[in-house]
């Protein structure tokens, strides 16, 4: 089983991940089920050629690998339970899966290396101490991210509510936030118009077009949203004998899971593209684990991540014809 050991507190279970990553990539070579694109769009910074489309599926592949550990280790680090779990980076991994960013690298995965280092400051936010650095240095990530995604600038204002979520207001520190996040956006935008490029509406557009299989999608959406809501009951059981400090890290995530659901949801009724859902299996992977902590509920969590992993295998075996 392998959900099982996840699940359990022994770090030897990270190395089951290179299997895992290793098995996703071979399928998706020997039965394609995300095209390969010669070009990876980076975004403001424009697009470059990928040298191969089969073997630069290691590269990325091993980003999420490394994204999945810092993610497990801000998860155990900030005492999300009371003992180490390991689950979240199998969440991770099983997630970002669907997405075409698993298998060649692009802008959006980037994205998400820079919204975990951004995590990974906002956590360390404490009241009643000068925290100017961590919320500078976590806003100029999100302003990366933002050259590489630019409609990911919006999320900008739900990272401010996590800020606040877990320290209040500063106006010295907003200004901060600003002025870091305008530094690298400020910069790639210069480099876009003198690469001889208008600064328009485009500029919002996701240059990979991506196709998928409808049902694979609205399959996977429902049994998501399931485990998720299955992980509310779990969080409720969580925070009964919790801290105050576990509570405010939880709202600090809804805040930017809401605004990943607000990105995503304009990609799909703009540009008819769900490529930019992947930014919520961060969050996603975070509060799946909490959906295990019920015996009765962990059953049927249980038989939703088989019917989600099995069905992150299947796709690979669809006919081609299925495909938009």
């Amino acid at each position: 089983m392998i959900l099982k050991p996840f699940l359990s507190n022994q770090p030897y279970v990270l190395l089951l991940l290179l299997p895992i990553l290793a098995g996703f990539c071979l399928l998706n070579v020997f039965f394609p089920y995300h095209d390969p694109v010669m070009q990876a769009d980076l975004g403001l910074w424009g697009k470059t050629d990928l040298f191969s489309t089969h073997w630069i599926s290691i590269v990325s592949a091993s980003i999420v690998g490394l994204n999945a550990l810092q993610l497990n280790r801000l998860f155990n680090r900030h005492e999300f339970l009371e003992r180490y779990n390991y689950g979240p980076s199998l969440f991770y991994v099983v997630l970002m899966s669907f997405s075409h960013s698993f298998y060649q690298p692009d802008g959006l995965l980037i994205v998400h290396v820079c919204w975990l280092q951004a995590l990974r400051l906002l956590f360390q936010l404490r009241t009643g101490e000068d925290n100017r650095k961590q919320v500078f240095n976590a806003s100029l990530y999100m302003g990366i991210a933002a050259t590489f995604l630019p409609a990911s600038a919006a999320i900008l204002l739900f990272f401010w509510f996590a800020v606040w979520t877990l320290k209040g207001f500063q106006f010295r520190e907003w200004i901060l936030s600003m002025l870091a996040f305008a530094v690298p956006v400020s910069n790639a935008l210069v480099y876009w118009w003198f690469s001889g490029h208008r600064l328009d509406i485009t500029l919002l557009r996701y240059g990979t077009i991506v196709r998928h299989e409808v049902i694979v999608f609205y399959t996977t959406s429902g049994m998501v949203f399931i485990l998720f809501l299955l992980s509310l009951v779990g969080m409720r059981i969580r925070a009964r004998k919790s801290s105050i400090r576990y509570k405010k890290l939880s709202r600090a995530l809804f805040w930017m899971l809401i605004g990943g659901l607000f990105l995503g949801t304009a990609d799909l009724i703009l540009f008819k593209q769900i490529e930019w859902f992947n930014v919520l299996f961060i969050c996603l992977s975070f509060f799946f684990t909490f959906a295990f902590l019920h015996k009765f509920w962990k059953t049927i969590a249980t038989f939703f991540f088989y019917a989600t992993f099995i069905l992150a295998v299947l796709k690979f075996f669809l006919s081609a014809q299925l495909l938009m």
